[in-house]
């Protein structure tokens, strides 16, 4: 476990402003550092909690503080009494499906436990304005209906799915017993610039693309999902926290861009004008054959919806990819 001493380790130490203080779990990963990035850029002052097992320390924005640290580290404790933020974002946990898979223990004690433990520090501190708590689609489970309404029942039968499930049930009675202000975020599958998981099927595609190699597609190619782009999910969730009202609610975010897994490889090739070499494996297990979210209420509540079109995401995405790789 990461974080021992004082605090975990401190790498970057922002200057000091007068703007609102708000802490990000995870904020040196795929969405993580997205969102720093772009609280920064609204002048916030930004603290990053993050243990760099999956995040990377060059994806955390120079103007931050970071701590070194796994969000199960009760030392967080003395972050939050020494920091006092006024927002907290909370995305850390363990994001990957497969991994999760292979090593449920782990996983589900980083997505629930690390999920109480971040609301314990929460609830200690207290005076806090808002705590945006970032769970998933998956967090629904399997249903016949669709699209998947914020009043839909959580219940996910696959350790990955189950523990988003459990966090997300948490995090309601974190403010039905206690009064926290928490509200809770529920995206599709999100895509964008950094995102260096490979497994996923649109960084998957284009690096494929890139280096002219196969790609490997672990279901039957017939999933389908919905796709959009991180940059809408991060204005979502900075809109979600400037909101003052409705404390205890979840938000669903999503988008137009529901396609079948060998839609978006199509689709991808016809936007990059390329072909790629596939493969289906059809070795996917627990999957959800069909998943998309209604983001009406976000809509009529914060005003917020996507932007971004699937080709002009899939565009500034290689053009990140073609850059780094």
């Amino acid at each position: 476990m990461a974080g021992h001493g004082q605090f975990g380790k401190i790498i970057k130490i922002m200057k000091k402003n007068n703007s609102k203080k708000v802490l990000v779990t995870g904020g040196a990963g795929f969405i993580g550092s997205h969102l720093v990035n772009e609280l920064v850029q609204k002048n916030y002052n930004v603290i990053v909690i993050d243990d760099l097992s999956s995040g990377k320390k060059e994806n955390v924005n120079p103007k931050v503080k970071l701590y070194k640290i796994d969000v199960r580290d009760k030392e967080i404790f003395k972050i939050f009494k020494k920091e006092k933020p006024q927002i907290v974002f909370h995305l850390a946990a363990k994001p990957i499906v497969q991994e999760v898979y292979k090593n449920p223990y782990e996983a589900i004690e980083v997505n629930v436990m690390g999920t109480v433990n971040i609301l314990e520090a929460c609830r200690k501190q207290g005076n806090l304005e808002k705590i945006v708590v970032v769970s998933s689609d998956k967090a629904y489970g399997r249903s016949k209906e669709l699209p998947y309404k914020e009043t839909s029942p959580l219940k996910g039968d696959h350790p990955y799915d189950a523990s988003k499930s459990s966090a997300d049930l948490i995090a309601q009675a974190y403010f039905l017993t206690y009064g926290l202000p928490v509200v809770i975020t529920r995206f599709s599958n999100v895509f964008g610039p950094a995102d260096l998981n490979f497994s996923r099927i649109i960084p998957g595609t284009i690096y494929s693309a890139l280096k002219n190699k196969p790609l490997l597609i672990r279901s039957n190619g017939k999933m389908i999902r919905e796709y959009t782009y991180v940059k809408d999910i991060v204005d979502g969730c900075i809109k979600l926290a400037q909101d003052t009202e409705n404390f205890g609610e979840a938000f669903n975010f999503g988008s137009k861009n529901i396609f079948s897994v060998l839609d978006v490889v199509k689709k991808i090739e016809d936007i990059l004008e390329t072909k790629v070499n596939y493969k289906i494996l059809n070795i996917a297990k627990n999957e959800i054959p069909e998943q998309y979210l209604d983001w009406s209420k976000a809509k009529k509540i914060l005003g917020w919806e996507p932007k971004i079109t699937f080709e002009q995401g899939i565009k500034e995405t290689f053009k990140w990819y073609k850059n780094e790789l």
